[in-house]
């Protein structure tokens, strides 16, 4: 996933950290859905402070299952 510069700032003072990531789904309706772990590894802009990371098709279809409340989540093919 690491990119040769930021796409915020173009900084190409950029690093990649391992990461552990919990996604929550937002309100209270949803408190008792069961939340989606990944374990990307960050690429951090050392300039700007901009993160991203990579979401594998497996999880982005978990995430897109879960919240079925909204049709707007589909995953792409």
């Amino acid at each position: 996933m690491s990119s040769q510069f930021c796409h915020f700032c173009h900084s190409e003072n950029q690093r990649e950290f391992p990461a552990e990531v919990n996604i929550h789904f937002p309100g209270i309706k949803n408190l008792t859905k069961p939340t989606v772990w990944l374990f990307p590894t960050l690429s951090v802009c050392l300039h700007c402070g901009v993160a991203q990371f990579d979401l594998p098709d497996a999880e982005l279809e978990k995430l897109a299952e879960r919240d079925s409340s909204n049709p707007s989540y589909k995953v792409a093919a």
